[in-house]
């Protein structure tokens, strides 16, 4: 078969052989023998990387025949590497990186700016420390809350458990003020580990001392203040702020501690209608426009509730709370706490014995069981013989000067005796200067809508398995029946029942104590056996302790300034950065395409052979 003539053009690297070659061969040569004769007329060596390729770019197999793939005489080709298809293919894949590297940047763009812009806030969070100082101990509370507020209050939550403080309570330290404030000192430590140091120099801490220090204050009013200065200089050196000495340690009225205990126990259980945040099982907003508060301590008791009668002038505090007003009825009664009751009843069973007798039957203690005090721990106190007693019962017991002297009451475990020694030496109603009034002339609306009744009003309808941590109201007749059959126990069989250590060092009161609580609040605040249902005994809801302090820190957060949590991003921002990265998506999409495009037509013109390096 005569030979054919094949023009090549070299377009190989410029370090490789260049120019035109016009070669005379046999068409039933392969690709292979011609690449051989092409190198030979250059005077290089065959490269395993060497190909030749038709006028349209196709790659010819090294093993096909010239004349099978169609080149005739007068044919063209090109003469290149396989590093060419190598660079081709480099600028192919980078159309692809490219896109890959706009598609993520637009959106992990994209997610990073939603996470700031719509996730929540990192607030921030202030804090206060509250000290309750009651008549038997001192409590720690600390509250947390969201520095922005809601209308103007705080929407606060107790962090952690309370802090009971050295001793009982601060009263006590009349004979030795200084100890006073050093009781405090573990608390105080206790705060500054729960709350962060940073926080520390913008949290305000506070003492509110209640009925004991009232009536500490009332005898003793130089006892009162220095355990009120030894209080102020072992919380002025701690680390929190204590800009305002005199209102940040002080003594509370009785219609504060009674408007407090109303606003903790409104907000507790959400009738504000605001969601407290972290709290879980928040029970549903009331369906009553607010809850009534009951708090009976060591030394006095409150009453707090919402009444739309007009009131007297001294009965009613106006709130603002969550934007809205509140005007509260509210009256504390002091010395009628379960600790003074106790001595006005061992008082009143002195006074109605002989004038010699030393010894003499309780009804309200439990038969087997005495106790011996001495005239100047009864008489010594303001709610038996001072002012404060006066103002509560209209008159004191007074005795032979006979300080040296010890009384002796032997119990006798009977209850009816003990009801009516009760009511006709507390309740005082046969006048009322006013249009309705609960006892001793105080006036009193109607009580109306649900209560919450906490302190020893819970305690000991707790030791009477009335109220638990499940149920928090009972009727009046199981009050009743639970009364009769703790008064009418002996100290033997009172010994027998399972209680904790501090229900065991209060057992011998717990007769008193309960039928003091159903006088008080049947005879005395007029609940009757209808309404008696719509009173729940608690001691927390939510794991928040039900008191005054958080009511305290409520009301006074009123004045603390807004604290707004720093914005991540401003919504222009977002938007402009938004727009940026969806452009890197789209451009993402153009670059895919394009390598789409240059990818297929590669397929097409640069097939690589099955046989591509072999010589």
């Amino acid at each position: 078969m005569e030979e054919i003539e094949v023009t090549i053009q070299s377009i190989l690297p410029s370090d490789e052989p260049q120019g035109r070659f016009r070669l005379r061969i046999s068409p039933e040569s392969t690709v292979e023998a011609l690449l051989r004769e092409i190198c030979r007329e250059a005077n290089s060596p065959l490269k395993p990387e060497y190909c030749l390729r038709s006028k349209e770019h196709d790659l010819l197999s090294r093993n096909d025949i010239l004349v099978q793939i169609g080149v005739q005489d007068g044919a063209f080709l090109h003469w290149t590497s396989e590093r060419k298809s190598f660079i081709f293919l480099a600028k192919c894949n980078t159309f692809w990186f490219l896109a890959l590297v706009s598609f993520i940047i637009g959106t992990v763009g994209i997610v990073a700016i939603c996470v700031i812009k719509f996730k929540d806030a990192d607030p921030n969070t202030d804090y206060a420390v509250v000290f309750d100082a009651g008549s038997t101990h001192t409590a720690m509370f600390i509250y947390k809350w969201e520095g922005s507020k809601l209308n103007g209050t705080a929407v606060a939550v107790q962090l952690g458990e309370k802090c009971t403080a050295d001793g009982s309570g601060i009263s006590e330290f009349a004979n030795n003020p200084q100890e006073a404030g050093k009781s405090l000192i573990h608390c105080v430590s206790s705060a500054k580990a729960a709350i962060p140091y940073d926080k520390h120099a913008l949290t305000p801490i506070y003492l509110g001392a209640t009925a004991g220090m009232r009536l500490l204050n009332a005898s003793n009013s130089s006892a009162s203040n220095e355990i009120l200065n030894s209080v102020r200089e072992v919380l002025k050196q701690s680390s929190f702020k204590f800009t305002s000495p005199d209102s940040a340690v002080r003594i509370i009225s009785g219609a504060e501690e009674g408007t407090f205990s109303w606003i903790t126990s409104n907000y507790v259980t959400n009738a504000f209608k605001v969601q407290r945040p972290g709290v879980q099982g928040l029970i549903a907003p009331t369906i009553v426009p607010s809850i009534g508060a009951l708090d009976l301590g060591g030394a006095s008791t409150q009453i707090s509730f919402v009444s739309n009668v007009t009131m007297p002038v001294g009965y009613a505090a106006v709130l603002q709370l969550f934007g809205h007003n509140y005007t509260v009825y509210t009256h504390s009664y002091l010395c009628y706490g379960v600790m003074e009751i106790t001595n006005r009843i061992m008082a009143v069973l002195i006074k109605e014995s002989s004038s010699n007798k030393t010894e003499m039957n309780h009804p309200c203690l439990p038969e087997g069981y005495n106790i011996t005090v001495s005239y100047k721990e009864l008489f010594g106190s303001p709610c038996v013989t001072g002012a404060a007693y006066l103002n509560a019962f209209g008159s004191k017991i007074s005795l032979n000067d006979v300080a040296d002297q010890n009384y002796t009451f032997l119990g006798t475990s009977n209850g009816s005796a003990c009801e009516s020694l009760l009511s006709s030496s507390l309740f005082n109603t046969s006048s009322c200067p006013y249009s309705r009034c609960s006892f001793n002339g105080i006036y009193q609306p109607e009580p109306a809508g649900a209560f919450y009744a906490f302190s020893s009003f819970f305690y000991v309808t707790n030791f009477l398995n009335l109220s638990t941590s499940t149920t928090s109201s009972f009727k009046h007749n199981d009050l009743v029946s639970a009364i009769k059959k703790i008064c009418n126990s002996s100290w033997v069989e009172l010994l027998e029942l399972p209680v904790t250590k501090q229900e065991k060092a209060n057992l011998m009161w717990y007769c008193l104590q309960s039928t003091y609580i159903d006088l008080l609040l049947y005879e005395g605040y007029n609940f009757s056996d209808t309404m008696w249902t719509a009173i729940n005994f608690v001691e927390k809801i939510s794991a928040t302790e039900v008191g005054w302090t958080l009511g305290f820190v409520l009301n006074e957060s009123g004045n603390y300034p807004e604290n707004y949590p720093e914005v991540a991003i401003y919504t222009i921002t977002f938007s402009l950065l938004m727009v940026l990265f969806c452009l890197f998506i789209v451009v993402s999409i153009g670059l895919a395409a394009q390598g789409k495009r240059i990818q297929g037509s590669k397929d097409v013109r640069y097939r690589r052979m099955s046989t591509y390096g072999a010589i």
